[in-house]
């Protein structure tokens, strides 16, 4: 169907030990302004793009059932549009939640919601969609801390947005895992500002989850982390530093993304990989290789910029977690 398209799709397997061949989908994916203006800042397909059309809309509804076809996606620039019964809503979200099917559902953060600025770029934040059919969502909340300062910028673009899921296997639950949607601050070259706000994120998470009654080891955060541990400059060397990647290392933490990946993100000469996904030893101990961290380039470059009219100017990740039987004897 997308024969004149080109997306990126990183596809890393986590299996649980165990014979089990069902498998849950999980990706992240900058959406580009859903909902606000200010669309089209720089790379290809650069300029004044419109807000997405209802046909546009739906269009991106198929491309997560037939293309990414995950059952977890975790999205980022989602715009705040509204308010029904008391709960903050993003119309275009839900416009693609509906055309998803009945199974679908969606949270938004609203903690730093204004309502003067509704259907703006103040407004956009990080959110969750799911299949109701193979995930169940447990839990929901923002991280809340001091958004401060570490140069010229704030830590964070959007809240950090954690979610508690556990996997369905036909009328039952399964293995359960907590996933930490994260929109550092833009600009590669704020590397120390991306680091300290990874720190205060993995340093805190053990108490933030305490608070919620939350006892999980299976941990991942993924997102846009505005951050490229492979940047070269002229001379060949690091352009930026890779001290996020090596603290969470020694956090036990791997990145599911590599150089192999090339780029998440439609820069101009196609070289950005800012869109990460970190798994901690008890989830990356599951992985059936992990040297598969493939991604695949389906479509011809030229078409890049009808593409990003309709989808975004980044390109999802996706890694698959096997689900474990109801008599395997792991606990998660």
């Amino acid at each position: 169907m997308y024969k004149k398209v080109l997306f990126v799709v990183c596809v890393i397997t986590l299996a649980i030990t165990c014979q089990a061949s069902e498998k849950i989908r999980v990706a992240t994916w900058n959406i580009e302004h859903l909902g606000s203006s200010g669309r089209g800042l720089g790379g290809i397909g650069s300029g004044n793009l419109p807000k997405r059309s209802p046909e546009q809309l739906k269009k991106i509804a198929t491309f997560i059932k037939n293309d990414i076809k995950a059952d977890l996606i975790a999205v980022q620039e989602v715009a705040i549009t509204g308010k029904r019964f008391g709960i903050y809503i993003s119309d275009p979200l839900e416009t693609i939640v509906n055309e998803l099917g009945d199974d679908w559902s969606y949270y938004i953060d609203s903690t730093r919601c204004n309502m003067d600025h509704l259907d703006s770029i103040h407004n956009m934040s990080n959110a969750f969609i799911w299949n109701n059919a193979k995930v169940h969502a447990m839990k929901m909340f923002s991280m809340e801390f001091p958004n401060e300062y570490v140069g010229k910028k704030r830590l964070f673009d959007r809240k950090p947005l954690i979610g508690y899921f556990e996997a369905i296997k036909g009328s039952e639950y399964t293995n359960d895992f907590l996933i930490t949607n994260v929109h550092l601050t833009s600009g590669q070259n704020n590397d120390e500002n991306h680091i300290t706000a990874m720190i205060i994120i993995e340093q805190n998470m053990n108490a933030l989850l305490k608070s919620k009654q939350i006892k999980e080891s299976d941990r991942i955060i993924l997102g846009d982390f505005n951050d490229n541990p492979f940047a070269k400059n002229d001379t060949g060397k690091p352009k930026y530093t890779d001290l996020l990647y090596r603290y969470m290392e020694w956090k036990k933490y791997t990145d599911l993304v590599a150089v192999t990946t090339e780029a998440t993100r439609m820069d101009s000469n196609l070289s950005s990989i800012i869109d990460h996904i970190l798994v901690n030893n008890s989830a990356a101990q599951h992985l059936t290789q992990k040297s598969q961290k493939n991604a695949e380039k389906i479509f011809p470059e030229s078409d890049l910029a009808q593409w990003r009219s309709t989808y975004s100017d980044h390109f999802p990740l996706v890694i698959e977690i096997n689900i474990k039987n109801n008599d395997d004897d792991v606990d998660y």
